[in-house]
C-alpha cells in the first residue's frame, strides 16, 4: 500500500515544478512573439531587450535571464523561426517532391506561411536582409545556412525530376536552384519595401512561369 502522507507532498512537488515549466514556456513564447513583432516594426538593430520585455508585459530582467544577451535572443528567434518555417513548412515536402512540384512546395510554402502570419515573415525577411551587416556573425551565418539549404534542396529535386521525366533534359539543377531562390527574395524586398506590392499574385505568376520553362518538349507524334 502506497504511503498517503509521503505520497501527497511529492505529487504538490511535482505539480509546481510542472506549472513553473508551463508558465516559463508561456513566458517564453511571448518574450519571442514581442520579438518578432518588434523586428518587424523597426528591425533587428533598433530592437532592445527592454522594448521586448515592455511588449511582452514583463520586466527587462527576466528578458535577460531567459535569454542573457540580445545575441542569445535572436539565436533562440532563428531557432524557432526556421522550425517553424522552414523544417515544417517546407523541408519535409521538398525531400520528397521533384522538378517543379518542388518549386511549388517552396512558393507555396511561403505563400501560406504570409497569409497566415505576415508579421512573422516580415521579421524573417527582415533578418534575412540585415545579415548583410557584419554584425551579429550569428545571423550571416544563420541566413548564409538557409540558403545553401534551399539551393541543395531545390538542385537535388529538379535533378530528380530529370531522370522522372518531369523536367527537361537540358536543365542546369543549380542554375534553377540559384534563380528561384533570388527571385523569392527579390520579391520579398520589394514586398517589404512598398506597401500594397502584390506578393502573393507575383509568386503566384512565377511559379507558372517556372512549370513553362522546365516542363519538357512534347515529342511529335511519329506518323
Amino acid at each position: 500500500m502506497p504511503d498517503n502522507d509521503k505520497l501527497e507532498p511529492r505529487q504538490a512537488f511535482l505539480g509546481g515544478i510542472e506549472a513553473k515549466q508551463v508558465r516559463s514556456r508561456l513566458s517564453t513564447g511571448r518574450l519571442l512573439r514581442a520579438a518578432t513583432e518588434l523586428i518587424a516594426e523597426r528591425g533587428y538593430e533598433r530592437t532592445t531587450l527592454a522594448a521586448v520585455g515592455e511588449r511582452a508585459g514583463y520586466s527587462h530582467g527576466l528578458v535577460t535571464r531567459r535569454f542573457g544577451s540580445k545575441d542569445g535572443l535572436l539565436a533562440v528567434l532563428l531557432q524557432k523561426m526556421i522550425t517553424d518555417w522552414h523544417e515544417h513548412e517546407i523541408a519535409p515536402f521538398l525531400r520528397e517532391a521533384n522538378g517543379v512540384a518542388a518549386i511549388r512546395v517552396v512558393i507555396d510554402g511561403i505563400r501560406k506561411s504570409t497569409r497566415r502570419d505576415p508579421g512573422a515573415m516580415r521579421a524573417l525577411y527582415t533578418l534575412m536582409f540585415e545579415a548583410l551587416k557584419p554584425e551579429p556573425r550569428l545571423l550571416n551565418q544563420r541566413m548564409r545556412e538557409i540558403h545553401q539549404a534551399q539551393r541543395r534542396g531545390l538542385a537535388d529535386a529538379v535533378r530528380r525530376g530529370i531522370e522522372a521525366g518531369s523536367v527537361r533534359r537540358d536543365t542546369e539543377p543549380e542554375a534553377v536552384a540559384r534563380l528561384v531562390v533570388a527571385t523569392l527574395r527579390g520579391t520579398a524586398y520589394q514586398w517589404l519595401l512598398e506597401p500594397g506590392f502584390e506578393f502573393d499574385s507575383t509568386l503566384a505568376a512565377f511559379e507558372e512561369h517556372m512549370d513553362d520553362a522546365l516542363r519538357p518538349t512534347e515529342l511529335p507524334v511519329p506518323h
